[in-house]
């Protein structure tokens, strides 16, 4: 039995490392801006980037969820030889089908680019449709290192696989510090190309020296467990499509903004979507193994108490960040991006639509770990629905906040807001996924204590920002957060503990003892 004291362990050691991967995300993001700023050559790239970064990161955001029961159900009900056919046949399709993808999506680069953005002038058009042929190449090497990252995760090998995309980050920052002046745009497409092929590395090598593996290429699979990852791979495709054509709608939406609005709406996404993954994702890639092997054996019991578990630590960990986020988005904002070409009043553009998808933060966690219990019961069907409900929901109100009441660049993150408003309501009320038994009275209560907690974090938070002023420099500004944060932090966890929303002695185990083997 996987416990809660094991799941924080283990989830703390995903996301130490996986913040690790997030913080060099970051400043990946940060070097483009020193560079580029918010300007018309940072939404050229953008353009560009836009289907290829779609794809990688449904493939992140995706792939553990359907290969992760899939590899574990192999292994807790067939024989080793069965588990290596079934990492062959996944290898085998995922290459092919993306393979199939980088060649359609090169050859169809100019379509593609004035699909997405048709606001741009022709000469940005046709540079974006360059730098798009080549950046569709990254797909495939980041489909690979999806799926022995899977597999290692299935196998509960957390360390490694969290730490991929810190190596594939580090690669695309060196390219960029040491290769822009020379080659410009092509020297962030030389980062990624160069720094997927580091994390597919990475990820092999592991694979090669831990485990003895046997594979053939096959796209042959029969038996429940190949159905249900058919099922699976089948919703995700959807679920892909659907999202794809939300960006492209927000793209299109974003072209006809003031310049640079295109780039800050990217960004302050991607900041929010890692913060949510860096959080709550790292809960769920922990409970993943743990909710399939119980899914596989059909323990119905130890899989609510899983998900309850699951949920409840994604809550705890995501709930301060939020307060911080909100109260502290200039100077969040500042600290990464203000440097170079990126102007004091880029920053307050960031900061405005930081500020906005930080509402989201909290329902987008709690829909990523919906989705790893989704695939963990696979429940396909129901994963799809929810996808076409909820980005049908996001157009609609994108349209309707931009459109309709002139809100500007803010009316989308609002439009994210709203629809996973309406998406968890309407799923909760369909008890989708039996969520009306794990969502019960003891799990309200959690949530409200959850609230006093980053309530009283929050108060603290505003008197020491009134207390103290605005720091001067970028050293200050850095220490002033580490202050803030790390206040409010403490009052948050303290208020925990003294309405034994967190027992203290169960907290204190959490870090004093080791589970046995």
């Amino acid at each position: 039995m996987f416990s809660k004291q094991q799941m924080l362990r283990s989830s703390l050691v995903v996301g130490i490392i996986s913040l690790m991967g997030g913080l060099t995300g970051i400043l990946v993001d940060t070097s483009i801006a020193a560079h580029l700023g918010l300007s018309k050559s940072s939404d050229t790239f953008f353009v560009a980037f836009t289907i290829p970064y779609i794809i990688t990161n449904l493939l992140y955001a995706t792939s553990q969820s359907a290969l992760v029961p899939f590899f574990a159900g192999l292994e807790a009900r067939h024989s080793p030889q069965e588990l290596w056919r079934g990492f062959s046949y996944a290898v085998t399709l995922i290459l092919s089908g993306l393979g199939g993808i980088a060649l359609v999506g090169a050859l169809g680069a100019p379509w593609l680019v004035r699909g997405i953005a048709p606001g741009l002038d022709p000469a940005q058009s046709a540079y974006a449709a360059q730098l798009a042929r080549w950046l569709f190449l990254i797909i495939v090497p980041a489909g690979l290192a999806e799926v022995i990252r899977s597999f290692l995760l299935s196998q509960h090998r957390f360390a490694l696989p969290s730490a991929a995309g810190f190596f594939r980050n580090i690669t695309v920052i060196l390219s960029i510090l040491l290769l822009f002046d020379e080659y410009g745009e092509y020297s962030i497409v030389m980062g990624y190309l160069a720094g997927y092929l580091v994390q597919v590395s990475v990820v092999g090598i592991q694979l090669a020296v831990a485990f003895p593996v046997r594979f053939s290429l096959t796209l042959a699979g029969s038996g429940e467990a190949f159905r249900n990852l058919r099922g699976a791979g089948t919703a995700q495709m959807g679920g892909a499509v659907a999202w794809q054509a939300v960006t492209v709608v927000e793209r299109i939406i974003a072209s006809f903004l003031p310049p640079g609005t295109l780039t800050a709406l990217n960004w302050g996404f991607k900041i929010m979507s890692t913060m949510a993954e860096l959080l709550a994702g790292s809960v769920g890639t922990v409970a993943l193994p743990a909710l399939s092997r119980a899914v596989a054996r059909r323990e119905r019991e130890e899989e609510r108490r899983t998900i309850r578990d699951t949920l409840e630590i994604s809550l705890v960990v995501v709930s301060p960040a939020v307060v911080f986020s909100l109260l502290l988005d200039q100077n969040i904002m500042r600290l990464v991006f203000e440097r170079g070409s990126f102007t004091a009043e880029s920053t307050a553009l960031m900061a405005r639509i930081f500020f906005y998808y930080s509402l989201s933060l909290v329902f987008f966690s709690f829909v990523r770990v919906l989705t790893f219990y989704l695939f963990a019961r696979h429940e396909a069907g129901a994963y799809f629905r929810l996808c076409l409900l909820l980005y049908s929901l996001n157009v609609a109100f994108d349209l309707l906040y931009v459109g309709a009441f002139r809100l500007g660049a803010v009316g989308i993150p609002l439009g994210l807001l709203t629809a996973y408003i309406v998406t968890i309501v309407l799923g909760f009320q369909r008890n989708i996924a039996d969520l009306q038994a794990a969502l019960d009275r003891a799990f309200g209560l959690f949530t409200l204590k959850n609230l006093l907690g980053a309530g009283l974090a929050g108060v603290v938070v505003a008197i020491l920002c009134n207390w103290l002023g605005r720091p001067g420099t970028g050293l200050e500004n850095f220490l002033y957060l580490c202050w803030i944060c790390g206040s409010g932090t403490l009052v948050f966890f303290a208020t925990l503990m003294l309405t034994r929303a967190i027992p203290y002695a169960r907290f204190a185990e959490t870090f004093r003892t080791r589970d046995k083997p």
